[in-house]
C-alpha cells in the first residue's frame, strides 16, 4: 500500500510538471500566432515601399504636391519595416531562398541609395530612382505573396501543434482524474483498513486486558502457592520467616514463637498409611485455625512440624495459648471411621525487645525448647530459658567430641559374665562399650549411643565395637560366646550382613561364638525387612538375643514371629523377685515359655544372693549381674587364655 501511494504521488508530480510544460508550449504557440505574422510584416513592408515610390514621384513629378519631409518620413517608415526582416523567423524565411535574399538585397540597396541622395536629388535623378524602385515592385509583390503562403503554412502548423497539445493536455487531465479516482479508492480502502485495524486493536486491547487480569490472577495464585503449604493451606516456611522478621522489626510489644511437633506421628504414617496421616495433618491444621483470633499466624514447616507467631502477649499469655492449643490437638480425631488421639510437643521462645532480637536466634531458642519438651513427661510444653542454651551448646560440644572420638577410636570395651545359675560356670560374656572423655570423665552409654544414633555415627561406632569384641574373643582359648549389642539403626544399613561376614572373616572368630543383641524397637520400622536380615544373620551360624525383654513394646507375639535364639529378661523383673511372688511368677512364666520354645533365657540384673537363689528355685538357666561380676577390661580376662576350666568364677571377676 505504501509503495502504491508513492507511485501515485510520483505520477502526480510528473503529470503536474508535464501539464505545466504543455501549458507553456500552448501559450508560446498562441504568442506566435498572435504577434509574429510574417506575411503581414512582408506585405506591410512592400506596401510602404510602394507608398514611398508614389510619394517620391509626387514630390518630383507633380509640382511638389508632397513635401520632402513627407518623403523623408515615408523613407523612415520603410527603414523600420525592413528592420523586421532581420527577426529570426522572417530571416529564416528569406534565407530559405536565394532569390528572396537577392530581392531584399536590391530593396535595401535602393532604399539606402535613396536615403543618401534624397536631399541633393534633382528631377532626373529622381526619375532614375523611381525607375529602379518600379523594377522591384513585381519581385516584392511576389515576395509578399510567398510570405502570405508561408504564413498560412505556419499558422496551419501552429494550429496542428496546438491541437496536439490539447490532446496531450486532455490525456494528462484524464490521467489525473483517473489517478485521483484511484487515490480516492485507496483512501477509502485505507480508511476501511484503519477501521478494521482499530476494531482489531480494540479486540486486542480487550484481549490484553483480559490476559492481564488472568496473569494477575495467576500471579496471585502462584504467590499463594509459593507461600502456602499445598496440603494444609497454612502459610509455609517462606511466608512465616517473612512475618517473623517483620514482627521483630515493627512490633512494639513482645513477640513469642511457638514450634509445634506432633508426637509419634511417624507411627501413624507407618501403621495407617500416609493418606491417613495427611487427613490427620489437615484436621490438626483446622484446629489451629480456631486460634486465629489469638495468634498472628500459623504455618506448616514440613512433615508434622508447625510454627505459631504470637504478637503483643507476655510469656504467661503465650503459655496459656500453648496449653489450650495442646489440649485442642489432643482431643480425639475421627477419621475414616477411626478414633485417633495424638499429642504434641511445644517449644516457646520470647522476644521482649523485638528490635534487638534476631529471627534465627529466636527460632533456634524455640527449637531448643521444643527438644526439651519432647524429652519431658506429662504435658510437653517448654518455655526457653537461658540455661537451656548453655546445655544446648554443651551438647553440641559433646557431639563434636563424639565425632572425634569415633574418628580416633577412643572407646574401650568392658566384659560382663553370663553364668549358669546352677553350676555358676561361665557360659559367655557381654561386651559393653565405654567412653572415657578426656575432660568430662565417664560418659554413660545411654547418652553417647543415642547421640551417635542422632548424628548418624552409630554404624561406624557399632562396627568399631563389633571388631574389637570379635578380635578379643578370638584370642580366648575357651570357646565362649561373646554378645554384642546392636542399635536398631544398624540393621537398616543395606550392607550390614556383609559387614558382619567381613568382621568374622577378618578376626577369625567362628560365627557360632557370636551373639548379636537387639531390642524389640527394631520391629517398629519395616518388620519384614528386619526379619529377613535376622534370618540371614542366623544363617551364618551366629545367634540373636532379644535384649530387655518385657519392657517397651514386648509381647508374646514377638516370641512367635521374630527369629531369635535368646531371651534376656530385663532387670526390672528381678529387682524384688525374692520378696514379691507376682514378680517371681512373671519370671517363671518367661522361663517356661522360653524352655517350651527352645530359647535360651538369660536373667539380667542379679545383684544379691537372695535373687540368685530365687532364680535357681524357678529353674532359670543363665544369669548376669553384679553378683557374679562387674564389667571388666580385657586385661582382666587373662584366665580365658588358658585351656583348663576355672573353678572360682566370682573371685576371678572381682579382681
Amino acid at each position: 500500500m505504501t509503495r502504491l501511494l508513492g507511485i501515485l504521488i510520483a505520477a502526480f508530480v510528473i503529470a503536474t510538471v508535464y501539464m505545466t510544460t504543455t501549458v507553456s508550449q500552448r501559450q508560446e504557440v498562441l504568442r506566435h500566432v498572435a504577434h509574429h505574422n510574417d506575411a503581414w510584416a512582408v506585405s506591410q513592408s512592400v506596401a510602404e515601399f510602394m507608398r514611398l515610390e508614389a510619394m517620391l514621384a509626387s514630390h518630383f513629378m507633380s509640382d511638389e504636391t508632397a513635401s520632402l519631409d513627407e518623403v523623408r518620413l515615408r523613407l523612415d517608415i520603410v527603414f523600420s519595416r525592413l528592420a523586421s526582416f532581420d527577426e529570426d523567423k522572417l530571416k529564416a524565411f528569406l534565407e530559405a531562398s536565394p532569390k528572396r535574399l537577392e530581392i531584399v538585397t536590391k530593396l535595401r540597396s535602393v532604399i539606402s541609395d535613396l536615403d543618401t541622395e534624397l536631399d541633393q536629388m534633382d528631377r532626373a535623378s529622381a526619375i532614375a530612382m523611381i525607375n529602379r524602385m518600379h523594377e522591384l515592385n513585381g519581385p516584392l509583390t511576389q515576395l509578399s505573396s510567398q510570405s502570405v503562403q508561408q504564413g498560412w503554412a505556419d499558422i496551419e502548423a501552429n494550429l496542428e501543434s496546438l491541437e496536439e497539445l490539447h490532446q496531450i493536455y486532455g490525456i494528462v487531465v484524464a490521467f489525473l482524474i483517473f489517478a485521483w479516482c484511484v487515490l480516492i479508492l485507496l483512501q477509502l480502502r485505507q480508511n476501511r483498513l484503519l477501521t478494521n485495524s482499530q476494531k482489531q486493536a480494540e479486540v486486542l486491547n480487550s484481549d490484553l486486558v483480559s490476559a492481564s487480569k488472568e496473569l494477575q490472577e495467576k500471579n496471585r495464585s502462584l504467590e499463594y502457592v509459593a507461600h502456602h503449604d499445598a496440603l494444609t493451606q497454612l502459610p509455609n516456611r517462606i511466608l512465616f520467616w517473612a512475618e517473623l522478621e517483620n514482627a521483630l522489626r515493627e512490633s512494639r510489644g513482645a513477640v513469642n514463637l511457638m514450634l509445634i511437633d506432633l508426637n509419634d506421628f511417624k507411627s501413624v504414617n507407618d501403621t495407617l498409611g500416609h493418606d491417613f496421616g495427611d487427613l490427620l495433618l489437615n484436621q490438626v491444621s483446622q484446629r489451629m485455625r480456631e486460634f486465629d483470633d489469638k495468634v498472628h499466624i500459623f504455618c506448616r514447616l514440613g512433615g508434622d512440624e508447625f510454627a505459631c507467631l504470637i504478637v503483643g502477649k507476655d510469656d504467661a499469655g503465650a503459655e496459656n495459648i500453648a496449653h489450650e492449643l495442646a489440649a485442642r490437638i489432643a482431643a480425639p480425631h475421627f477419621l475414616m471411621n477411626r478414633k485417633l488421639e495424638i499429642s504434641c510437643s511445644i517449644g516457646i521462645s520470647s522476644a521482649h525487645d523485638p528490635q534487638s532480637t534476631d529471627a534465627q536466634t529466636m527460632f533456634k531458642q524455640a527449637d531448643i525448647a521444643l527438644y526439651r519438651a519432647k524429652d519431658a513427661t506429662g504435658q510437653r510444653i517448654c518455655l526457653f530459658e537461658e540455661f537451656m542454651q548453655r546445655e544446648f551448646d554443651d551438647r553440641k560440644a559433646l557431639e563434636n567430641d563424639l565425632r572425634l572420638a569415633v574418628q580416633r577410636n577412643e572407646f574401650e570395651l568392658l566384659y560382663q559374665a553370663q553364668v549358669d545359675v546352677m553350676s555358676l560356670e561361665l557360659r559367655g560374656l557381654e561386651a559393653l562399650v565405654r567412653w572415657n572423655h578426656p575432660t568430662r570423665g565417664q560418659i554413660p552409654p545411654g547418652l553417647f549411643v543415642s547421640l551417635a544414633e542422632e548424628l548418624g555415627l552409630i554404624n561406624e561406632l557399632g562396627h568399631i565395637i563389633l571388631v574389637a569384641a570379635c578380635t578379643e574373643a578370638a584370642t580366648w582359648m575357651r570357646p565362649l560366646k561373646i554378645a554384642v549389642n546392636l542399635s536398631p539403626l544398624q540393621l537398616q544399613a543395606p550392607d550390614f550382613v556383609q559387614s558382619v561376614v567381613d568382621v568374622l572373616k577378618t578376626t577369625g572368630l567362628p560365627a557360632e561364638r557370636l551373639e548379636l543383641e537387639i531390642t524389640e524397637t527394631v520391629l517398629l520400622d519395616n518388620r519384614e525387612r528386619v526379619v529377613k536380615i535376622l534370618n540371614e544373620l542366623r544363617a551364618l551360624g551366629l545367634t540373636i538375643a532379644m535384649d530387655d525383654f518385657g519392657t517397651g513394646y514386648s509381647s508374646l507375639a514377638i516370641l512367635r514371629d521374630i527369629p531369635f535364639d535368646t531371651i534376656k529378661l530385663d532387670k526390672s523383673f528381678v529387682r524384688d523377685i525374692a520378696e514379691n511372688p507376682q514378680a517371681a511368677s512373671l519370671v517363671k512364666l518367661v522361663v517356661d515359655v522360653g524352655t517350651s520354645l527352645n530359647k535360651t533365657v538369660i536373667i539380667e540384673g542379679v545383684e544379691t544372693r537372695a535373687q540368685h537363689e530365687r532364680i535357681r528355685q524357678l529353674g532359670g538357666p543363665l544369669s548376669q549381674g553384679f553378683l557374679f561380676a562387674r564389667p571388666v577390661r580385657a586385661s582382666k580376662l587373662g584366665f580365658l587364655h588358658q585351656a583348663e576350666q576355672h573353678a572360682d568364677l566370682i573371685d576371678d571377676f572381682s579382681h
